[in-house]
């Protein structure tokens, strides 16, 4: 990786990688999702967006699709990773949101460190969130948006709340978003399905509801420095944060691992 992307990821808590899976790779992970959410699973594998129906996030996949235990370790994103970190990681948790076309909600402001902190005891912020995208982003279809810089803010614990959702979690207190987009605005990434943005799990961020006619599909791998495990099990159970005690770091696979 150029070391100019580093110095950006260093400066701005995120950086933006064009076409890291191709669109094949891209198909093959978005028919093993909608296999499984045919399968109708239940929560806790699965949290429902306020309708009670509509799918909001499909927690680790990777525990139980060989085709996400291969994503992990893809090496055009692994490898990205482990430069970031400067050592080897493992995956602390994982997620995709799916952001139904016409009904996927809001993902208030936040940054996720607060809770791997106070939470999941994760000694220190040594992460990075890859956010892979499944279906091409536009401005339209309700685009993660970031405020760079904004990881380098130490901003006392936020309670739990809902915000409205069906999701609570350690969302950001309105002072502090304001402060920090006062200071160097909003960026929302848009590209091809198989892109990705790398981001410090301190950057704040969030996303509007989706009204659009599109889906807007994430996968969210959280990337854990090796050297950074938790100081005692979450709080947040298993099914969310899975015990990471015994986890080896990854290592990378051939680059056609998600060929079948």
């Amino acid at each position: 990786m150029a070391s100019s992307l580093i110095e950006d990821y260093e400066k701005n808590g995120f950086i933006f990688v064009p076409s890291v899976l191709t669109r094949v790779e891209v198909d093959v992970l978005t028919n093993d999702l909608e296999t499984t959410l045919k399968a109708k699973p239940e929560e806790p594998r699965v949290i429902l967006e306020k309708d009670g129906a509509t799918p909001r996030t499909v927690l680790n996949p990777h525990l139980y699709s060989e085709l996400y235990r291969r994503l992990v370790r893809h090496p055009s994103i692994l490898q990205i990773v482990e430069e970031l970190l400067r050592e080897q990681v493992y995956v602390f948790q994982m997620g995709v949101n799916c952001k139904a076309a016409f009904s996927g909600d809001i993902w208030p402001w936040h940054q996720d460190y607060p809770a791997y902190l106070q939470d999941d005891h994760i000694p220190s912020p040594r992460m990075v969130n890859a956010l892979i995208f499944l279906d091409d982003v536009t401005s339209l279809n309700s685009p993660v948006m970031l405020v760079p810089g904004s990881h380098r803010s130490r901003e006392k614990t936020p309670a739990v709340t809902d915000q409205g959702t069906s999701h609570p979690y350690r969302y950001a207190e309105q002072t502090m978003i304001k402060d920090q987009v006062s200071a160097a605005g909003i960026v929302a990434p848009t590209g091809q399905a198989g892109s990705a943005i790398f981001m410090d799990v301190s950057t704040l961020h969030g996303s509007t509801a989706n009204i659009s006619p599109w889906t807007r599909r994430l996968i969210t791998v959280t990337y854990n420095a090796f050297s950074n495990k938790a100081t005692s099990p979450s709080v947040r159970g298993t099914h969310f944060v899975p015990d990471d005690r015994h986890e080896p770091p990854l290592a990378a696979l051939d680059r056609n691992c998600l060929s079948m």
